[in-house]
């Protein structure tokens, strides 16, 4: 159920800022590892920690991103992917002892960077040659023969073909030079043809190509040529085949120096993410411990609010129970404190750290979410038969530690029958000790002991009949900002009290006629005095 938490906290703008390397790095982004092992993710948080202690060395940590960027992902298929396969282990070991020589002992030793390839890499560099690789000569003396009865045989010719042409000239005028071939008049070409020293084929009208005909001693030699090539070419494959070899023999280092390239991308990567966007460590805490977070921020909101100008209230808080109830009035941030708790826990259990100063919680083996997903659909159920059928599947991972969120529950439905099933999850979740509940609401029913009544601090009244003067602000932006100044985004205890009517006073802001914001109030005045 984690797909549903990471949607809800809207994940992907997180992970956007991680940025592995190697191909390596980059296929563990995409699996998103999630970790329920405190004692791994402790080790992947201390990794973390000391390459954020490396990068501060700025020379040495730009070199190791270059040395990381171009190490390229070992071949899958071997042998049969040949030279090419070849050239990108040779360039995959040359990258990873440089890298490796970067980084100092204790780091290279907790991510297993180690160099143990020296021999193989040794063996390769024999065909290195300007970035390149090839199947050089020093690989075998048999394919060295053969390539300088080649270069030899190539020379005899070059020197056959100029005597040819030389010939050519002389006895017809035509001059080939280092061409293989001439445009010439129709009428021309006849009487050479006839010497039998070039042949011609149609041109266009009036004109034909006109070539060499080369000596029987010539084309002789062109097919020991071919002959030699053809031998090359065996003899090629079978150095090639040897280096493969050489190759697999190596493949346990190989698998071992692969390993440690995605740790070392990953630590590296993760550590660059911390400092870029001010992360801290999360502090991993045991079963049923509370959840507390300091100065958090939901990124994605902060940098909405940034382009509208408007200051964001980071999230402090103690979850103190097993079971919270958060009350609060719309735009008040009850949606806002779920996402920034699911973003951290999400977060923290994929081995990153965390945009908030302290956060601080138990380590579960899931986390669920249930909010009225727009993109949820199944063929025949309304609004509601969705909603209870995403939190069907939630609850099904309750059989294990569970984070589970829930934002407006039973929203699709009647207040009377959505309060009786808040009191019904809640009275599960109260039984079931592997169930960590947070849910937002508008409803209230009967909390059992396990749970804690939250709510929002919302609007602060006074300053806001002092400054607000009945008149609507022009567009939204401006709207936004007053609805921003006067609302406390704060959490506090619920003592029960139905709260402020801050919905009234947004709707206000938000344009919604005068004379429609006064029958409201009367009518809960009417009912006040009724009840």
């Amino acid at each position: 159920m984690n797909e549903t938490a990471a949607k809800f906290c809207e994940f992907d703008e997180f992970l956007a800022h991680y940025a592995p390397l190697t191909p390596y790095g980059r296929a563990e982004k995409l699996r998103g590892t999630f970790y329920s092992s405190a004692k791994d993710l402790e080790a992947l948080y201390d990794l973390t920690d000391a390459f954020a202690s490396f990068a501060r060395n700025k020379s040495r940590a730009d070199k190791l991103a270059w040395h990381l960027r171009n190490i390229p992902e070992l071949p899958a298929d071997g042998p049969s992917s040949g030279p090419a396969g070849l050239f990108l282990v040779h360039r995959f070991l040359s990258n990873f002892k440089a890298a490796a020589a970067l980084l100092p002992a204790p780091l290279a030793k907790k991510t297993g960077f180690r160099w143990t390839c020296a021999d193989l890499l040794a063996i390769l560099d024999k065909g290195a040659q300007a970035g390149a690789f090839h199947i050089a000569d020093a690989f075998s003396p048999a394919l060295a023969r053969i390539r300088r009865a080649i270069a030899a045989t190539d020379r005899h010719l070059a020197g056959l073909r100029a005597e040819r042409l030389a010939e050519i000239r002389k006895c017809s005028g035509l001059d080939f030079g280092g061409l293989d071939f001439l445009v010439i008049a129709e009428d021309r070409a006849r009487p050479l043809c006839e010497s039998g020293r070039v042949f011609t084929e149609p041109y266009d009208a009036g004109r034909v190509v006109a070539k060499p005909i080369m000596t029987a001693a010539w084309l002789e030699l062109a097919g020991e040529r071919e002959r030699l090539r053809a031998e090359e070419g065996r003899a090629e494959a079978l150095a090639c085949a040897e280096l493969w070899a050489a190759v697999t023999g190596a493949r346990a280092e190989l698998e071992a120096c692969e390993k440690a390239v995605e740790l070392c991308d990953r630590a590296f990567a993760r550590a660059r993410m911390a400092g870029e966007l001010s992360l801290s460590r999360p502090e991993l805490k045991p079963a049923g411990a509370t959840i507390t977070v300091k100065g958090a921020r939901f990124l994605p909101l902060e940098r909405k609010l940034a382009g509208y100008g408007l200051p964001y209230t980071p999230l402090d808080f103690t979850f103190a129970r097993r079971l919270s109830v958060i009350h609060g009035s719309n735009m008040g941030g009850k949606t806002v404190v779920l996402k920034t708790v699911t973003l951290l826990q999400l977060a923290a259990q994929s081995g990153f750290f965390v945009p908030a100063k302290k956060y601080s919680a138990p380590v579960f083996d899931g986390l669920a979410a249930v909010w009225g997903d727009p993109d949820d659909k199944a063929e025949g159920l309304s609004a509601f038969g969705l909603e209870m059928e995403a939190f069907n599947r939630a609850w099904a991972a309750s059989g294990r530690p569970l984070l589970l969120v829930m934002d407006e529950f039973a929203r699709t439905t009647n207040a009377a029958e959505a309060s009786a099933l808040i009191s019904g999850v809640l009275g599960e979740a109260a039984s079931n000790r592997n169930v960590h509940l947070m849910l937002a609401t508008h409803f209230r029913s009967r909390l059992p002991r396990e749970a804690a009544a939250l709510r929002m601090l919302g609007f602060d009244p006074a300053s806001f009949r002092k400054h607000y003067k009945g008149k609507t602000a022009a567009g939204l932006r401006e709207k936004l900002k007053t609805i921003n100044k006067f609302m406390r985004y704060g959490l506090a205890a619920d003592k029960g009290s139905a709260g402020p009517a801050d919905a009234l006073s947004i709707a206000a802001i938000l344009g919604v006629p005068a004379r429609i914001i006064k029958a409201a109030e009367r009518s809960m005045e009417e009912k006040n005095a009724r009840d």
